[in-house]
């Protein structure tokens, strides 16, 4: 096997406790690329195909482990055959990791663990294709409220010295008690064939829970994208999430504002504020699609 390290020295964890995988590199004699700038990371993938590298472990956050397997993602083609990948927990909340990455970023662990026999997830990510400019690789998408709360998240809480799932679960908790306008605020949106009017908004991923053991969805089928959406006429928010929380998704929740689907694709027309794995997105043109990419294999 033909390993490649990535390291985010900017990521929470990485900068307050240092890397773990650039020792790991230098005992194992592994490449190891650091993605200072980020902007040098498109050559280093085209460099990896050339070596013939088999298996990437990402040590980041989440918005990393997106922007590294979205840059392979671009250019599968140049690979004989795509790498497997592993991933570090690095960030702050490391919400990708908790999934589908190791169980922990102890040195000894990851060393155990890439000197082990790893256990294999196919598993697709989100393709964002905006219909008039570049597409977007990530694994949780989001529209409405959730990129409301991220901007408190990221500009109250961390500021704070809140960080991790505390400083989400404090976003969502003042989301849902309604007492600040700024981030339960209504907007209208397009989403072809399934829904068109105001919303509060919409999450989508294909991971299979979220935040917490948090798990907000409850379509049926087989389809790739789990979609949840909550319209203008919500209501019993809380109740709703607390209960979804606890696992309880056999009831209709749609005359209380909330629905859920398995979709193939969603054609979206929505010119509000978008987050792919806690990054905001500029998509100007308010017009994109989202699909599932092709399968990528995880190694944990």
């Amino acid at each position: 096997m033909t390993r490649l390290f990535i390291v985010n020295q900017l990521s929470e964890r990485v900068s307050r406790k240092g890397s773990v995988l650039e020792p790991l590199a230098k005992q194992s004699g592994t490449k190891c690329f650091s993605l200072d700038p980020f902007d040098a990371l498109p050559s280093a993938v085209s460099r990896a195909a050339k070596d013939g590298v088999d298996h990437v472990v990402i040590e980041g956050g989440d918005g990393t482990v997106q922007g590294v397997i979205s840059a392979f993602l671009y250019q599968m083609e140049a690979f004989d055959s795509f790498p497997s990948f592993s991933i570090v927990p690095g960030g702050m909340t490391n919400q990708v990791a908790k999934n589908i990455g190791l169980k922990s970023a102890g040195a000894q662990f990851v060393k155990a663990a890439l000197d082990g026999p790893m256990d294999a997830v196919d598993m697709p990510l989100l393709n964002i294709i905006d219909s008039a400019g570049p597409s977007y690789a990530g694994f949780l998408f989001s529209t409405g409220a959730i990129p409301q709360i991220t901007r408190y998240t990221t500009g109250e809480l961390h500021r704070k010295g809140i960080g991790g799932s505390a400083a989400v679960l404090g976003g969502i908790l003042k989301g849902v008690r309604g007492d600040d306008d700024a981030l339960m605020q209504i907007t209208p949106v397009c989403m072809d064939g399934l829904y068109d009017g105001p919303h509060l908004g919409t999450v989508v991923t294909t991971l299979p829970s979220l935040i917490m053991g948090l798990d907000p969805f409850w379509g049926d089928g087989e389809e790739p994208l789990r979609i949840t959406w909550v319209d203008q006429s919500y209501k019993g928010l809380a109740k709703n999430i607390l209960q979804l929380w606890m696992g309880l998704k056999g009831k209709d929740r749609s005359p209380d504002g909330l629905h859920s689907k398995r979709v193939e694709e969603i054609r979206y027309h929505y010119t509000g504020d978008i987050v792919l794995d806690g990054e905001f997105l500029s998509i100007p043109s308010g017009k994109f699609t989202v699909r599932a990419t092709r399968p990528v294999t995880f190694l944990t």
